[in-house]
């Protein structure tokens, strides 16, 4: 069994209409600088990571904060759903989604080779949906653990890419060359 095997790909997750009002939400938002690490190590590194972050809550005093929140909840509960039946994973379960991001990369934005699990943070599942192409570079890229295997995921808009957290998944964002990247992150305990 190839570890690629559990990175699932979901197109077409959001109607259209919902992803073109989700950009246009973003596009009028001021984002902060993205951190890296977990727990008691989060900081900003723009060496790691260069990238901005705009943090969906359902307890925000923006209704629009909690409506993107609880909307984009509802799509990624779903497909985290439709991946336990894909995977068909033994003993796979997740609790709950704990955070919703919208990352915007702009021109040299990337991240470098990370995995998403902290003994802070232990995230068992990690969700990208790209929102945009009207971009180049930025590509999301997987390797095996040692290093070797690299693969890139084709970037299409409205496109759900689900995998494992653990340090079985290193992963990155490669740096955006020309225009703007938009992607929604979340991740499940």
């Amino acid at each position: 069994m190839e570890i690629k095997n559990f990175i699932k790909i979901y197109d077409e997750v959001l109607p259209w209409k919902v992803l073109s009002n989700l950009i246009r939400f973003a596009n009028s938002k001021q984002f902060e600088e993205s951190r890296v690490g977990g727990g008691d190590e989060v900081r900003k590194d723009f060496n790691i990571r260069r990238t901005y972050a705009l943090t969906l809550s359902n307890l925000s005093n923006s209704l629009s904060s909690v409506h993107w929140f609880n909307l984009l909840h509802f799509y990624f509960n779903n497909n985290l759903k439709k991946y336990k039946l894909d995977s068909n994973a033994l003993n796979y379960d997740y609790k709950h989604i704990i955070d919703i991001e919208i990352l915007k990369y702009e021109n040299t934005g990337f991240y470098t080779w990370h995995v998403d699990h902290f003994a802070d943070i232990p995230r068992t599942m990690s969700c990208i949906l790209l929102l945009n192409n009207d971009y180049e570079g930025g590509n999301l890229c997987f390797r095996n653990p040692d290093g070797s295997g690299e693969w890139e995921v084709e970037v299409k808009p409205n496109r759900m890419i689900i995998w494992p957290s653990n340090f079985l998944y290193p992963h990155t964002v490669k740096p955006v060359t020309k225009g703007r990247r938009y992607s929604v992150v979340a991740w499940a305990l």
